[in-house]
């Protein structure tokens, strides 16, 4: 049996040390307090690598029509980085357009050294900033990074309309990086640029998640959006099947009222809670008490389920589906969790059964979990694992224009 700390290869190895400093401009679509997967992992990149000795600037949309300025920090060196949210004219389609965004993208160049352009993906109009400012022989010399986090899988008619835009800006880029294995190998979007992307599983702050001592005496606990794709419909129906167990549901969306009268179809309205939004205190909090996170996400539009490193660092048990994306390879069946097919009530149902009704499971199955994120899933071994990855691209590029 594999030990916590095994599972996928990752490729970028992390580094001892840092050969000099560098400057890294993120173009992004939001930032917190934004809630959102990208935007969570977009602020630990930042804060990482400015607690890591990188010199960071991060541009993103504003949530209204004024461009504001403000101050990112590294929590632990308190070292200072740019933030920049340009101003918000409207949203399509959850894209905001932003039509200052290049000339922003362009001034924050202009002010200093900038080592690396980052630009985190799918965002269509970050893509096409970054493809006009490649067109700028003054710039062009800047290396263009992608961070592509996921492929659209929700809205496929918009997802058709981008894809020469995406296309474009993954031909023009110097390096791509992905957070997990499943993503580089399995994306469509990806295939015809595979041989220059890089793995690095996403990494998260321990804090506030590692300061919680487990009492798995609680409920099961599940959090995100209230949208299709993450299988609470299944969720509650599994919850029908396994009758002593209870599930605290956190998140918002627009399928709550239709989950709420599921819930009392089904008979099983007394043993859910739906609690709304919580900020991570809060999910914390939750966690202490959980016996298990459970995440029965039903198909790709889930690429890796960030929950479940908050989960483990609380060392607390996950149940989730076998996805053929990364949310597989964050866990390791039967040794940090459980992983059942997607859709898959009835075996949602026993899995959810098991860990309820066996408290020494769920132990183990945490505390290997804990391990396994301390080992892996850091904030810490993201940034180690991207500045070697970064250290190249900019070498790289050095080389081509000495030799060009």
């Amino acid at each position: 049996m594999p030990g916590a700390g095994q599972g996928p290869g990752f490729d970028v190895p992390g580094a001892g040390g840092y050969t000099a400093r560098m400057h890294i401009l993120h173009l992004g679509k939001y930032y917190p307090p934004f809630r959102g997967g990208m935007e969570t992992i977009l602020a630990a990149m930042a804060e990482g690598l400015l607690d890591a000795g990188v010199d960071v600037t991060v541009v993103v949309a504003a949530e209204g029509a004024t461009t504001v300025r403000e101050d990112v920090r590294g929590p632990r060196s308190g070292r200072r980085g740019r933030l920049v949210r340009a101003a918000r004219l409207a949203v399509l389609n959850s894209q905001p357009v932003t039509p200052g965004l290049a000339g922003l993208v362009r001034r924050e160049l202009a002010l200093g050294r900038v080592d690396a352009l980052h630009v985190h993906l799918p965002n269509p109009l970050a893509a096409a900033a970054c493809l006009a400012l490649r067109r700028d022989p003054a710039l062009r010399h800047v290396p263009l990074a992608v961070w592509y986090h996921a492929d659209i899988t929700r809205q496929r008619l918009g997802a058709r309309l981008v894809a020469p835009l995406v296309d474009a800006c993954l031909r023009e880029a110097d390096g791509i990086c992905v957070s997990s294995v499943a993503l580089r190998d399995g994306s469509p979007v990806l295939e015809r640029w595979r041989p220059k992307v890089a793995v690095v599983p996403f990494g998260i702050e321990p804090q506030p998640w590692a300061a919680v001592a487990p009492r798995r005496d609680g409920p099961i606990l599940f959090v995100g959006r209230l949208v299709p794709y993450k299988g609470v419909r299944v969720l509650l129906d599994a919850l029908a099947q396994a009758p002593a167990v209870e599930v605290d549901i956190v998140g918002e969306g627009p399928l709550e009222a239709e989950l709420r009268q599921r819930a009392a179809r089904l008979g099983v309205a007394g043993r859910v809670r739906f609690l709304g939004e919580m900020d991570g205190d809060g999910i914390a909090g939750l966690l202490g008490r959980a016996r298990a996170l459970v995440l029965p996400s039903i198909d790709r539009s889930e690429a890796f389920g960030l929950v479940q490193l908050e989960a483990m660092a609380s060392a607390v048990a996950v149940v989730c589906t076998d996805l053929p994306t990364g949310v597989r390879e964050v866990g390791l069946p039967g040794v940090t969790c459980l992983q059942v097919a997607p859709g898959d009530s009835g075996a949602l149902g026993s899995a959810l059964a098991a860990l309820w009704g066996d408290a020494a499971l769920a132990s183990r199955l945490g505390e290997a979990g804990r391990v396994r994120f301390g080992e892996q899933f850091t904030r810490a071994a993201m940034v180690a694992r991207m500045v070697p990855w970064y250290e190249q691209l900019v070498a790289a590029s050095a080389g081509a224009r000495r030799t060009g």
